[in-house]
């Protein structure tokens, strides 16, 4: 574990940045590493982003949170969080009884979030009924229940929508952070929030802090476009990689 820290902070200090500059994807680079490496399980290590998604939503969006859509907020919470509960007991069913699927199952996600970022989805000229956010935030919780995942149904429903891009970005952050903070509370009631997430997460922070403050202060000198085919680039590989570690 000692030898692997650096590469665990590189993945977390990746997946921040992109996050702060895009509105998700630090879970996705973290759990590839972790896959890869197996410096941790993937519920220790999804409970600690958690606590790493906490940290950037303080940094990233409690200074501007008159910027965030919270009605986009809220109705995307009331599908989400039913389905987030639900996600982190079969996390801990299939962590039990099905590993080889579990590592499977988050290759095909990491995939999916690559078809995500591959192309902007055609911009809606009106909002989206409240149904429609409400069963995209009950898939997207199910997934961040079982991974702290929780970006690519989300992430596509929200870019259909004829909101400006700035505005799409932090209220991505704050949604995922408040999910994360229903997560923390249900894996506190099993008592699963032991003594190797809490050090997981918070050995991560000071990378979270300074790595969203940079993203935000100093975003990459990329048209969107370009950020998107390099973004998807980076989650094929990592999806590729995953996905065939499983198989094997």
């Amino acid at each position: 574990m000692p030898e692997s820290i650096p590469l665990f902070l590189a993945a977390v200090a990746v997946g921040c940045y992109i996050q702060t500059v895009t509105g998700f994807a630090l879970g996705i680079f973290v759990l590839t590493v972790v896959t890869l490496t197996q410096v941790a399980s993937i519920p220790v290590t999804a409970t600690a982003l958690n606590i790493m998604n906490l940290m950037l939503a303080s940094v990233v969006v409690l200074p501007r949170l008159r910027q965030v859509n919270w009605r986009l907020v809220v109705l995307s919470l009331a599908g989400g969080l039913p389905a987030m509960a639900v996600g982190v007991f079969a996390l801990g069913y299939l962590d039990r009884n099905a590993e080889h699927l579990l590592h499977l199952l988050l290759g095909v996600i990491i995939f999916a979030a690559g078809a995500v970022m591959a192309r902007r989805p055609h911009q809606r000229d009106t909002l989206s009924s409240p149904p429609a956010f409400i069963g995209a935030g009950a898939l997207g919780g199910f997934f961040g229940g079982l991974f702290s995942i929780s970006g690519p149904p989300v992430v596509y429903q929200f870019y259909r929508q004829p909101v400006p891009a700035a505005t799409l970005r932090l209220t991505l952050v704050a949604l995922f952070s408040l999910t994360s903070l229903g997560r923390l509370t249900v894996v506190s009631l099993h008592g699963d929030l032991t003594g190797d997430v809490l050090r997981t997460g918070l050995m991560s922070l000071p990378v979270v802090a300074l790595v969203s403050w940079l993203g935000h202060r100093y975003p990459p000198p990329l048209s969107e476009p370009a950020m998107r085919r390099l973004v998807f680039l980076l989650l094929m590989l990592s999806g590729g990689a995953v996905t065939l570690l499983a198989l094997l």
